[in-house]
């Protein structure tokens, strides 16, 4: 929820400036604030060139010529057909990145950024969404299927040698509720980030919420709603999620 309201509150400022033209207003959502009309130019033509284009034949296109889109964009990365791209110029990507068809990166705000590491898998369907904020991930990551990955003002770090199963959800920041004189979606809420350590696995349809910190080594189970820390190498599963073991024990 806090994260659809920060979307909605920086795509409703940029987009109701009204001494902005239409195209500038498109420009700065998806090219981002400081880029030049060449830039627009380069972005229209090369996603709409090879971003429907399938099998190996766009494989093979993209990986030639998105490198001039992103800020970093290492070798041999694979990225599937109708990939959307926002603000590249603030996306890094490592070494042997594959991201599967429809996957979204949104590096969309003000100091937003998306910054990967090498030997990273993104599921198809899956989005990685910015507002105000930054995401980073580590090394040799496995993101399942239509999973949602959502920075709004709160960073989001993932560690190394993750594997996260599909259909989950990791969103920073929450939305207030506590004045009666203003909309909820208009109030500022909190954001203190998410934080997730190195060698973790997180299960099916699981859910993490804003300030949680999951240590090193930890299992948390399919489903679970993770609304507090989890220590290391502990085993967490349940809604709200509870630490049943230990992989030490």
């Amino acid at each position: 929820m806090s994260s659809q309201i920060r979307e909605h509150d920086t795509i409703v400022k940029i987009l109701t400036k009204t001494s902005e033209s239409a195209l500038k207003k498109y420009q700065d959502v998806h090219i981002g604030r400081k880029s030049s009309f060449l830039e627009l130019l380069k972005y229209e033509l090369l996603t709409f060139l090879f971003s429907p284009i399938p099998g190996a034949l766009g494989f093979f296109l993209r990986k030639m010529f998105y490198k001039r889109l992103f800020a970093k964009m290492g070798s041999g990365s694979i990225m599937g057909s109708h990939l959307t791209i926002r603000c590249p110029g603030q996306i890094f990507l490592g070494n042997n990145f594959v991201a599967d068809s429809n996957v979204v990166l949104d590096a969309k705000g003000k100091d937003s950024s998306i910054e990967i590491g090498d030997s990273i898998f993104i599921g198809k369907n899956t989005i990685f969404s910015c507002a105000s904020s930054i995401i980073k991930v580590g090394n040799e990551v496995s993101i399942g299927p239509g999973s949602y990955i959502r920075a709004s003002r709160g960073p989001v770090t993932l560690g190394s040698y993750i594997t996260i199963g599909a259909h989950t959800v990791i969103i920073s920041g929450n939305p207030d509720y506590k004045r009666l004189d203003i909309p909820m979606m208009k109030q500022e809420g909190e954001a203190k980030g998410i934080t997730i350590g190195d060698d973790v696995w997180v299960g099916v349809g699981v859910m993490i919420i804003d300030g949680v910190r999951i240590g090193n080594g930890c299992v948390i189970g399919a489903g679970a709603v993770v609304t507090k820390d989890v220590s290391d190498y502990s085993i967490a599963a349940g809604v709200p999620a509870k630490v049943l073991g230990s992989r030490t024990s």
